[in-house]
């Protein structure tokens, strides 16, 4: 793809322009958006690696595969496609999904992979971004523009590494990888492996790399997780053919998923502190782990506080005579290595990190009103914040897709993107139709929102422990919406414009505000008539009455 002329050459006059940063399923959704919902070409997707896919592109661990039913954590407009035959699709064809999607929407021929976005700044004076780039294989640098940047690199992208763990790179001589950098140059058969971690990731390929007898597993686990029983289920021939061929059966599929999961929400997020729940849970575990390990795998923390984990076998591989579990603690990476903090010395030729990620750590430098940054702007708010997870204060036209509050702990992520892009579509609206220049939340918008929701927040269960949905894992609760994710649709449905500062929109807002008026005057009107009706029925009867004799008549 050729670069873009430079601002230079184009000014404020330049065709109205939008950049995606991320080509995961947040970034390829947001250009499917734009071309079949606005009818808008004018946009480039930027992509750091050399292919699309995000999540899907990384995690390529053995049994890597999402743990929401594929019938939801899908595009709604897209559903089984290629006749699905389980309710739980695996990274390889997760990747080939969003793939064809790329392809069939011509998001394709937006793509400019291979190429970082190092900053982008809001030049106040022409209302438009200047956005870096950087070739990742040939170090070259240019300058693009755009109207509004869609910032669509997802929460789940960096990988965590724990610094107390640095002896894994400094001191260990064997092999190491983190989960979500699989190095599958590593061959593991008749080796000593270390996995480090006890979260979905880890409870997913585990029982993989059990199934080889000669390969010696020692998982360290410091903080166990809840699980949920395994739910994923193979679709038959002909359940596949009725799902696949009659139209409305996609959609009841996909509904239905929707609405267990939101059931899901009252029994675990709002029943989670109760004997009932926890019982439940703890009998799933005493039922399938090890007696040796049951009662230290069953966590302290109120269930939900954490994402759960689908036991997709993973209690049982620990039955394997090459699967255990050390709950000791880890006081040292070695050369060799592992030291506990019982004093125990393990030798191990690879160590394998599944310690998560990092989803309070904002990669791209986004500088907006009055030169300050988004890595600034977050620090001043002892945390990740957006207004809706989408927008932030001092940051005109920038859009965040799985910004800060938007996961849900028992929802489709995916559902939440359409939703964000229904909302972020509304916004660029009357930008790319040159109506107006720029909208910003405004800090008392934003502030309000926040307070509300950091009140929701500490009053749920999440506020019982440590985790990932936590800035620096202990801190604000920044990552989690707290309620129904239909809730969130709701409040994402169309934007309430008086929560924005508009720019260069004098003409827009005053149509907007006739607009507002016609229609308070119309749905007034239809007020007073039915009220008026509804006192003076016997005159309206008798009215009626008199036409119909007449029409009678003339008939």
């Amino acid at each position: 793809m050729s670069s873009t002329p430079l601002l230079g050459a184009k000014g404020s006059d330049a065709p109205k322009r939008v950049v995606v940063v991320g080509a995961g399923i947040g970034g390829i959704t947001a250009g499917i958006y734009m071309k079949r919902d606005l009818k808008f070409h004018n946009f480039t997707v930027y992509e750091t690696v050399d292919e699309i896919g995000g999540t899907w592109h990384f995690n390529t661990y053995p049994g890597a595969a999402s743990d929401i039913a594929t019938h939801w954590y899908s595009l709604s407009s897209d559903v089984d496609p290629d006749s699905w035959d389980r309710t739980h699709l695996t990274q390889p064809r997760l990747l080939a999904y969003w793939k064809w999607l790329t392809d069939k929407y011509g998001v394709d021929k937006h793509l400019k992979l291979s190429t970082k976005v190092t900053k982008v700044q809001w030049d106040e004076k022409k209302q438009i971004y200047h956005v870096h780039t950087r070739n990742t294989k040939t170090g070259e640098t240019q300058v693009d523009y755009a109207n509004a940047v869609i910032s669509a690199i997802g929460l789940l992208n960096e990988p965590h590494h724990v610094k107390a763990l640095d002896g894994i790179r400094t001191a260990f001589k064997g092999a190491h990888f983190h989960s979500a950098r699989w190095d599958h140059s590593v061959d593991l058969h008749n080796k000593r492996v270390a996995v480090i971690g006890s979260g979905g990731s880890a409870c997913q390929f585990i029982p993989f790399l059990g199934q080889d007898p000669t390969t010696k597993l020692v998982q360290f686990i410091r903080t166990p997780g809840w699980f949920w029983p395994d739910l994923r289920l193979k679709i038959g021939p002909k359940a596949q053919w009725a799902i696949h061929n009659i139209p409305f059966l996609k959609q009841l599929a996909r509904y239905t998923v929707f609405f267990q999961h939101e059931t899901l929400y009252v029994i675990f997020f709002l029943m989670g502190k109760t004997d009932f729940v926890r019982n439940m849970l703890i009998k799933h575990i005493k039922d399938n782990a090890p007696a040796e390990y049951a009662d230290k795998l069953v966590p302290k923390h109120p269930s939900g506080c954490k994402r759960f984990i689908i036991d997709a076998g993973y209690l049982k591989s620990l039955h394997q005579d090459n699967c255990a579990v050390n709950f000791d603690g880890i006081a040292e990476v070695t050369a060799t290595g592992i030291r506990t903090k019982t004093g125990e010395n393990l030798d191990f030729d690879v160590i394998i990190e599944a310690t998560g990620f990092q989803p309070d750590h904002f990669p791209l430098e986004v500088v907006g009103l009055g030169g300050k940054t988004m890595q600034d702007y977050f620090i001043e708010q002892k945390g990740p914040v957006g207004y809706l997870g989408t927008a932030a204060a001092g940051f005109p036209n920038f859009y965040t897709i799985t910004g800060p509050n938007t996961t849900t702990g028992h929802g489709s992520v995916i559902f939440t993107i359409e939703s964000q892009m229904t909302y972020i579509n509304q916004m660029l609206e009357p930008v790319i139709k040159g109506q107006a220049s720029s909208f910003v939340v405004t800090d008392k918008a934003s502030k309000s929102y926040n307070e509300k929701l950091q009140k929701s927040l500490k009053a749920s269960l999440w506020e019982g422990c440590a985790s990932w949905y936590r800035t620096g894992h202990d801190g604000k609760i920044s990552s989690i919406w707290p309620g129904f994710i239909t809730g969130q649709w709701w409040r994402l449905r169309r934007p309430v414009w008086r929560d924005y500062a508009v720019t260069g929109g004098d003409a827009w807002v005053r149509r907007r505000r006739l607009s507002k008026a016609f229609s308070f005057i119309t749905y007034t009107a239809a007020i007073v008539l039915v009220v008026w009706v509804g006192l003076n029925w016997d005159l309206v009867k008798g009215v009626f009455a008199d036409l119909a004799k007449k029409v009678g008549l003339a008939l």
